[in-house]
């Protein structure tokens, strides 16, 4: 298998596995005040990068409930509890995202060797579909309308490209970016895509517009404002105006105002700070969100070992 060197650290991802200290793990609701509200869905070995569903009924995860280094796509439901496999496979399933209908579930899986990009129907048993294969590993990120916004990965480079969502030819999404980026998350109404790069130095948030990516905007706060600037994971609230990112274990919350020509935005406030919320591994991959943000913007999902 091709090494997918998820994070800049000694150990690609798929190699890594949770401690026992860490194990099992639970999905859990915080408040704006970072209070936690309650547990949700149901404990499982380990669990990475939730991502709710259109309607907020259900959680997807990459997870793991036995065997080590196989991980499949679970959908957790909110309300009952119950937890079901998304089309499983020998191998690692990650980073799953919802198409806008909720009907299907974008994602990556080693199954075919290196990490290819496939999409399954949510509430079916149709065998997932293969809708891009390359030499390198594509993880999926967000998806634009009709257009799904991925991440081409290199040994050295992390870029953004774009390609139908049911398949077909890809191109760069920022063709002009320096560094690396990733972590694109489009706004509810598909005219701004937010994502991380670390092109000028830190890691930081920006938004860009959909349709005219060479046009872009800095989100996340500047070192010399008082408290530590930077940032990644970035979340959108369903009303679009409203954006959130990580700061180390802080959230913090940006007001944006993006009805008119222009994309406006206020500088971000601290809203708590979440440790030890982010599942296994929680310093690495900082450009990637780690948790997901209800519709309203009152309550976040994170993953937490399960209290001893």
């Amino acid at each position: 298998m091709r090494k997918c060197w998820i994070v800049l650290a000694s150990l690609p991802l798929w190699a890594q596995q949770p401690g026992p200290e860490e194990m099992p793990q639970q999905l859990v609701w915080l408040d704006r005040a970072g209070k936690t509200i309650a547990p949700v869905g149901q404990p499982q070995m380990s669990m990475y990068f939730p991502e709710i569903s259109p309607d907020g009924r259900h959680a997807a995860v990459s997870a793991r409930d036995g065997e080590t280094n196989d991980r499949d796509v679970w959908i957790h439901d909110l309300s009952r509890g119950s937890k079901a496999v998304l089309a499983p496979a020998k191998g690692n399933d990650n980073f799953p995202i919802w198409t806008a209908d909720g009907r299907d579930i974008v994602f990556t899986s080693s199954r075919p060797g290196n990490y290819e990009l496939f999409r399954a129907p949510f509430q079916t048993d149709a065998p997932p579909k293969m809708i891009l294969k390359l030499e390198e590993s594509q993880y999926p990120r967000t998806i634009v309308k009709d257009t799904l916004i991925f991440t081409h990965a290199t040994e050295g480079k992390r870029a953004l490209m774009a390609m139908p969502a049911t398949g077909g030819a890809p191109k760069p999404f920022l063709p002009d970016a320096k560094g690396w980026c990733d972590g694109a998350r489009v706004s509810p109404d598909g005219r701004y895509v937010a994502y991380v790069s670390n092109g000028g130095g830190p890691w930081e948030v920006y938004v860009t517009e959909a349709s005219n990516p060479s046009k872009s905007w800095k989100v996340s706060r500047e070192l010399k404002q008082g408290w530590a600037g930077g940032g990644g994971g970035v979340r959108w609230r369903r009303n679009g105006k409203e954006l959130f990112y990580m700061m180390g274990d802080a959230m913090v919350s940006v007001e944006v105002d993006a009805s008119g020509p222009d994309f406006k935005l206020k500088e971000g406030k601290k809203l708590f700070s979440a440790p030890g919320m982010k599942g296994s591994f929680p310093d690495e991959a900082p450009w990637l969100a780690k948790y997901d943000v209800s519709a309203e913007g009152d309550r976040f999902l994170f993953v937490r070992a399960v209290p001893k």
